[in-house]
């Protein structure tokens, strides 16, 4: 294989591996943001805020991580949020066993004194990174990011299995009472 051939190989290697890693992050900036929330001061949206935003009701706060360390919400243990630059940008990871799957997803980006951006994740599968890019860039920092919604719950394919595995070995207990009857 000459040196051409092998470059190309190389490339198409490169493209495909690069598109199948932005293929599982779902990229989000401020232009991206379904509604924006000003004001002064500037205070934390809770669960029914958010639904009042986007007028729904009866959301949870799933998920919340503060620059600086604390997490809370119900699927805390399953995420892990890492923020970079001022911070600017975070990246949500999901790390497990748990993930949220809902019909109707919100996620908040807030800054102490700027605007909160407010996303609708309807389109997320729970399980792809959130890659928050280019927030309060030279006017402020992320102070915290929290994932709100109406959370759906998800039976695991192991737990169909056996289930499946004992209903088949109920029928093949009753067919041999049966027979012997």
């Amino acid at each position: 294989m000459n040196a051409t051939m092998k470059t190309m190989k190389y490339a198409v290697a490169g493209l495909a591996l690069s598109w199948s890693v932005g293929a599982l992050a779902l990229v989000l900036g401020p232009s991206d943001a379904q509604h924006t929330v000003t004001g002064t001061p500037n205070p934390t949206l809770d669960a029914s805020d958010v639904a009042s935003i986007f007028g729904t009701s009866d959301l949870t706060l799933l998920y919340k991580s503060n620059y600086g360390g604390s997490e809370e919400g119900s699927f805390l243990s399953s995420y892990t949020t890492q923020f970079t630059g001022d911070p600017n940008n975070a990246l949500i990871t999901w790390d497990g066993p748990d993930y949220i799957l809902c019909p109707e997803c919100y996620l908040v980006v807030k800054d102490g004194n700027q605007p909160q951006y407010l996303f609708d994740l309807g389109s997320w599968d729970g399980q792809e990174v959130l890659d928050l890019r280019d927030f309060y860039p030279n006017q402020g920092a992320i102070s915290h990011v929290a994932i709100f919604g109406k959370p759906v719950s998800v039976t695991e394919p192991g737990t169909l299995g056996l289930m499946g595995l004992g209903i088949l070995g109920l029928m093949t207990v009753r067919r041999k009472v049966q027979k012997n009857a």
